[in-house]
């Protein structure tokens, strides 16, 4: 059966519309308003399904940011980093003669986990801005057509 639909697909020719067909019909719906009103419906659709798709994106990061804050804020803040660097201020003399192994041990004490895992949803936050700003200050008016 398979060889048979094989052989009725080959047989057919390849039907393309003529070249001036969207044209027409594009002109015939113009002067009758349809295309106007149908593309700028659709539009429309389109720009608040963005919209919509950007403050999700806001929500979502917003989120993720106050909960990696919740969570790797702590550790951040409890991290001996804090202390190594208390001892700039109170043995700044020791601390010049030995400027090359504290700044060592401050790199090794460094919590760059924590970090990395707030400044992800930071970046987040920010694309997100940026994507909804594009459209939010988009000059197309989308109140228009309800």
């Amino acid at each position: 059966m398979t060889n048979n639909i094989q052989k009725i697909f080959k047989k057919l020719k390849n039907i393309e519309p003529s070249r001036g067909l969207e044209g027409k019909i594009l002109s015939v719906c113009a002067r009758s308003g349809i295309a106007r009103n149908v593309i700028a419906k659709k539009n429309v659709q389109i720009f608040r399904r963005k919209l919509m798709f950007a403050r999700a994106g806001l929500a979502v990061s917003f989120g993720a940011l106050a909960y990696t804050l919740f969570v790797f804020g702590r550790a951040f803040l409890e991290s001996d980093f804090w202390n190594l660097l208390k001892l700039t201020f109170s043995d700044s003399g020791t601390i010049a003669g030995h400027f090359g192994d504290f700044s060592i041990s401050l790199l090794e004490t460094l919590p760059v986990i924590e970090i990395f895992a707030m400044l992800v949803p930071v970046l987040a936050v920010m694309l997100m801005l940026s994507y909804y700003f594009k459209f939010a200050n988009n000059k197309f008016n989308h109140n228009h057509i309800t």
